[in-house]
């Protein structure tokens, strides 16, 4: 897959924040609930290493879904239907165990903004029509339409994950609730996985893991959320006509 689409699979798929899957820069490819136990939790040193939350996960048919099964999408879907606004840090760990920090912000509907720490050159825009994977190293843009990638529907006013996407799978268990979607785009070169992951007690997003379409694992972990953070459109913009500087 060609590393501009490997980035935007990453992070369109995962709302919050990006990852390149460990590759080089060089082009190769709220529901009311029970509290848990405290034991039952991940532990912060767990979260902190970007490692993957276990939540186990069961197999669903979206045309038959059990009341649990149901009470727990909507629970996810009217967590993503509160985010107006959402910024904060992440930490991936891609299939190759590499490490990469960034931060990210978020202004629904249509607009996102990722961006890499140093030394990596990378950041992605989504300007509401647009989604822009830049590379100022390389001095190089891809340009996407929202419509070609799961941007459609994450960044949406409204989101309901049996209409809008196909889910695969649910979980609830003490240590909190997790869904496994399967999006297939223009942009993603081939169909998706990626697993959702909301650890008790708050069961606010922590984490996902995308499974690329060749079945290489990255796992997202984001921090120091703010959802007050009102953004000014200008840091989505896009220059469409321009070679980067």
């Amino acid at each position: 897959m060609p590393f501009a689409r490997t980035v935007l699979v990453a992070l369109s798929l995962s709302l919050l924040a990006g990852t390149a899957y460990g590759q080089n820069e060089s082009g190769t490819p709220p529901a009311a609930t029970v509290p848990a136990a405290a034991d039952a939790l991940p532990s912060p040193d767990l979260v902190a290493s970007g490692q993957p939350l276990e939540i186990d996960t069961h197999r669903i048919n979206p045309k038959a879904l059990s009341a649990a099964d149901k009470a727990t999408l909507d629970q996810i879907d009217s967590y993503f239907n509160n985010i107006k606004f959402f910024s904060g840090s992440f930490v991936q760990v891609g299939s190759d165990g590499k490490r990469i920090n960034g931060k990210f912000w978020v202004s629904k509907p249509g607009r996102m903004r990722f961006d890499y720490d140093p030394p990596s050159s990378l950041q992605l825009l989504a300007d509401g029509t647009s989604v822009a994977v830049r590379n100022r190293k390389l001095n190089t843009q891809d340009l996407y339409f929202i419509k070609q990638t799961p941007l459609r529907f994450l960044l949406a006013d409204r989101l309901d994950l049996i209409e809008d996407s196909r889910v695969l799978a649910v979980g609830r268990e003490a240590a909190g609730i997790s869904v496994i979607l399967e999006e297939g785009s223009a942009a993603s070169g081939g169909k998706s996985r990626i697993q959702l992951t909301f650890p008790a007690p708050n069961y606010d997003l922590k984490q996902w893991t995308v499974t690329d379409p060749q079945g290489y694992d990255t796992t997202v972990t984001i921090s120091g959320i703010d959802r007050k953070l009102q953004l000014p459109d200008r840091i989505f913009y896009i220059d469409q006509t321009k070679v980067l500087k």
